[in-house]
């Protein structure tokens, strides 16, 4: 694989959604059009479109709704969700998922009487979809999805589909052993039996169903892969990836991952923070855990929750950030309606508006700029350590060695910042670093410096940069602080340690969260 950007796949990523000509008019370097965050799941509150940082929305349909009977293709339902998007201009992805298949299938397709999993919402049960006439149908829908997206009058807002297998459900592909023997599958009359169920049979599908939608969708309509296919599969397309023609994305976004899925996030490091590709990305619940009837659990407060995960996704180099509606609305009016909260818990969802609201800015504005560094709004460090993905969350800027040690549950719950945090012990120092082609670009312009501490004790601490030195006092009120110091013009040159910016503890430990140079 190439590791170096090509200059169709710098178009293809700055560009606009369909940049199959003189669409693309963005130049190497500048961040992708309709970057940002993404409501998803709002459709009990379209009211949160109305955010001024929601760039954009989600168009949804299931697979059995659109064909209507076999090579019979209903997309109306598109295009109405379409449209309205459209005419706000807002940009939207397009999935078309396989929860409901079409009922047509069930005629022609061997399936087991049974729900393999909550995705399988088909009454009669799960369809064998390594069966050559559901693949057949499949690919089928596929060619004239794409044939209609090429021609709608809203493609110019559209920001790209989301590729789903829709084999068994929409994201699932494994059929549990103890379900694979034929004789527990009903085939209908007039059709035929298959083999039974294996891996290969799988990849086999998988590969073919990727291979049309690259030769079917490209270069027209951007596609976003999941991220959680096989290595090798990932590796015969990998030229595809480079190009720009396909791009990734996942739906398990969480203040870091979970054990068994850390590869789909060191993918978005290795191609989406690099800049081989774009990625999108979707949280795995709520900031409180809700997720199609489910409640998950969580180890710290929802305004902490959906900051962190918000940076996570930040540190992987996600340009296209989704966001649950419910967790829209509490930055939107306080209200939160996800799950079965109690009345005590609903009210401290109206406390927490303002934390979840700059959190969703501070996404917003830094969202995309990874790679543009002379662009870029401000760089900065999140400290932490974690453990399935170790270290500081970085966008820009990178601490050093030091003594630092990892806190965790700092500070009050109602504020966004304590999940994690380094402590700073006294007489201690923290050097921190910038991307070098940001700080030559501030050169010309001011820019302020933003440390955010747990206020705790009364000592004090130094900030050392851009040839100034700052001094801060603790008050001991127990709370997250930022202070902000002015830069003028400011020449971040390298010290004698090669740091950018130095942090001194005087007389006491010092607790961070973070440190940002930000553009005024």
């Amino acid at each position: 694989m190439c590791t170096v950007p090509t200059l169709f796949a710098l178009l293809l990523m700055a560009g606009a959604a369909l940049p199959n000509s003189s669409e693309a008019a963005a130049a190497p370097g500048l961040p992708p059009t309709h970057r940002g965050l993404y409501a998803i799941w709002y459709e009990r509150m379209p009211e949160v479109m109305t955010l001024p940082y929601i760039t954009g929305g989600q168009v949804i349909a299931q697979w059995g709704e659109l064909e209507t009977a076999e090579g019979q293709y209903d997309f109306s339902p598109l295009t109405a969700k379409m449209r309205v998007l459209h005419e706000q201009n807002k940009p939207f992805t397009v999935q078309v998922n396989g929860n409901i298949k079409p009922a047509w299938l069930f005629n022609r397709v061997p399936f087991l009487p049974e729900s393999l999993g909550v995705q399988v919402r088909d009454k009669r049960g799960t369809l064998m979809y390594w069966h050559p006439e559901f693949e057949r149908a499949y690919l089928n829908f596929l060619r004239a999805y794409a044939a209609f997206l090429k021609q709608s009058p809203y493609r110019e807002s559209l920001l790209g589909v989301r590729q789903n297998f829709n084999a068994i459900g929409t994201e699932h592909l494994q059929v549990p052993r103890e379900k694979i023997p034929l004789t527990q599958w009903s085939v209908p009359s007039g059709s035929y039996s298959w083999e039974a169920f294996t891996p290969a049979l799988a990849r086999a599908y998988q590969t073919r169903v990727l291979e049309t939608f690259v030769k079917e969708f490209s270069p027209h309509t951007r596609v976003f892969v999941r991220n959680n296919i096989k290595p090798d599969l990932r590796g015969q397309f990998g030229q595809d990836f480079t190009s720009g023609r396909l791009c990734w994305f996942h739906t398990s976004s969480e203040v870091e991952p979970r054990k068994g899925v850390s590869d789909q996030y060191q993918r978005f490091l290795d191609d989406c923070r690099t800049g081989k590709t774009l990625a999108y990305a979707e949280p795995w619940a709520s900031a409180w855990g809700h997720h199609g009837g489910k409640t998950d659990p969580r180890w710290c407060s929802p305004p902490q929750w959906n900051y962190w995960r918000l940076l996570c996704d930040l540190h992987c180099g996600v340009s296209f950030i989704a966001c649950y509606g419910t967790d829209l609305e509490v930055a939107l009016n306080g209200r939160y309606r996800g799950g079965n909260l109690s009345a005590a818990e609903a009210k401290e969802a109206t406390t927490f508006k303002d934390e979840f609201d700059a959190a969703f800015q501070f996404a917003a504005k830094y969202a995309g700029y990874q790679t543009s560094p002379k662009l870029a709004p401000g760089a900065w460090v999140a400290f932490r350590e974690g453990d399935t993905l170790k270290g500081d969350y970085t966008f820009l800027m990178q601490r050093t060695p030091d003594q630092t040690r990892e806190v965790k549950n700092a500070g009050p719950d109602d504020q966004r910042f304590g999940a994690w945090a380094r402590l700073l012990p006294r007489d201690e120092t923290m050097r921190l670093v910038l991307d070098d082609a940001f700080a030559a670009s501030l050169a010309t312009q001011d820019a302020e410096l933003h440390i955010t501490h747990l206020d705790q004790g009364t000592g004090s601490f130094d900030i050392h940069a851009a040839g100034q030195t700052f001094h801060a006092q603790s008050n001991d009120s127990g709370r997250w602080k930022t202070i902000v110091y002015e830069l003028s013009r400011p020449d971040f040159a390298k010290d004698d340690s090669g740091a950018h910016v130095r942090l001194n503890a005087r007389g006491t430990d010092l607790t961070l969260h973070m440190v940002a140079v930000a553009r005024k």
